[in-house]
């Protein structure tokens, strides 16, 4: 291959291809910097008086199918002023790099996308050790995670309807801490007694949805001050009661009417900024037709808003006053809801002080669905743990 082509394809402008060596089963190329001479560090004179050349091997991306090795021939030089014999020092490649940095990320995108290790050993010249240790090993996912002064809990299916694994995630920092099996009391309450006691006694804020099993476990672990219930979580409620209301109110409707109830099911909770001038006058036709779905809807929209209060004393009085009012509706849907606020008051309204939300760790776990498909499924729970660590989050 011509020495032009090569250079174009290595993308390396400081370095100058000088020789290439095609074996059966790797291509070696010879590289030299450009720049005939370099700045003395001792009195700043510039040397190009050569003494001696040492290689320095890096392994890069394959060319021509087979693995490509770069031999940098670094160069000594002497100083004519102060006798210094100084080396020239590559501004592309640290003093100890061994392969490039595309190299690396290539490997590694490639084996968390479920290419088999040995493959990839043998595809770009190295061990199977190798390419395991730049996946999990380095700072992406094999050092050990310490608990932040936020995190997040939730579940996630190993097997769906069968099989559950627990997901505890940095809020702060926007990374998973740890996943382990199991997403019972006890599961939890031993995998956090585990940890050190300097790392418990930095959590203040812990984010989880209104399972009574977590709440139980992290109330046992840190007390009942630290733990503050997922905002989508409570409005997924007052949407499922709003959705119960639409379906009591289309089972009085014939077919034609029905249908055009259920195309305005997504503008119902929108503002009225978002809708044009037909939505607005269609929406307030139906909540003056059934005062049922007049009063859920309203009572949904006090709901959201109560989420932008700044302050905790004006918040809690304005949730005791919804509660109250769905106490006193006529709407059983809105009755259950009530019963769950009662049951969750004290959680909820911690969220006016800790703005946190479980929707990065919803996130997480959306993309740990994403990462068994991928994988056809993980057995090795280890395995699974390194994946999930290496994929999630910065390092």
């Amino acid at each position: 291959m011509d020495f032009n082509c090569i250079e174009a394809l290595l993308n390396l402008p400081e370095f100058r291809v000088t020789a290439q060596v095609l074996g059966p089963k790797q291509l070696d190329l010879h590289l030299e910097r450009r720049a005939t001479c370099i700045v003395c560090p001792r009195c700043q004179t510039v040397c190009s008086r050569r003494k001696e050349s040492r290689p320095r091997c890096i392994r890069d991306l394959p060319m021509l199918e087979r693995p490509v090795r770069l031999w940098l021939h670094l160069r000594r030089f002497e100083c004519r002023g102060c006798h210094q014999r100084p080396w020239e020092k590559s501004e592309s490649f640290g003093e100890r790099v061994q392969w490039t940095e595309r190299l690396y990320q290539q490997v590694r995108a490639e084996f968390l996308g479920g290419c088999p290790g040995r493959e990839l050993a043998r595809r770009y010249g190295l061990s199977e050790r190798t390419v395991f240790r730049w996946t999990f090993e380095r700072s992406r996912g094999g050092r050990p995670r310490k608990l932040g002064r936020a995190i997040g809990i939730d579940e996630y299916a190993r097997r769906k309807g069968h099989h559950y694994n627990t997901s505890i995630v940095d809020l702060d920092k926007g990374r998973p801490i740890a996943t382990f099996k199991g997403r019972r009391a006890d599961d939890v309450i031993a995998w956090f007694k585990s940890r050190p006691q300097e790392e418990l006694a930095r959590v203040e804020v812990v984010v989880l949805d209104m399972s009574k099993t977590y709440f139980g476990a992290i109330q046992e672990v840190f007390g009942d001050q630290v733990q503050v219930i997922d905002r989508f979580h409570v409005v997924q409620q007052a949407v499922d009661a709003l959705d119960a209301v639409l379906s009591a109110v289309k089972k009085q409707l014939d077919t034609d009417e029905a249908k055009e109830l259920k195309k305005l099911r997504k503008r119902w909770l929108k503002s009225s900024e978002q809708l044009n001038v037909d939505e607005i006058i269609a929406r307030y036709d139906w909540q003056r037709r059934f005062p049922a779905l007049r009063e859920t809807l309203a009572w949904v929209q006090d709901l959201r808003k109560w989420f932008d209060r700044k302050y905790d004393k004006p918040a809690r009085e304005a949730l005791l006053t919804l509660i109250e009012r769905a106490n006193q509706s006529a709407q059983e849907p809105l009755q259950r809801i009530a019963g769950t606020l009662t049951r969750w008051f004290a959680p909820i309204v911690r969220y006016i002080r800790n703005r946190y939300t479980n929707g990065m760790t919803e996130g997480f776990n959306n993309k740990i669905k994403l990462i068994q498909r991928m994988a056809y499924g993980l057995r090795n729970e280890h395995n699974r743990r390194k994946r999930i660590l290496a994929w999630c989050g910065a390092p």
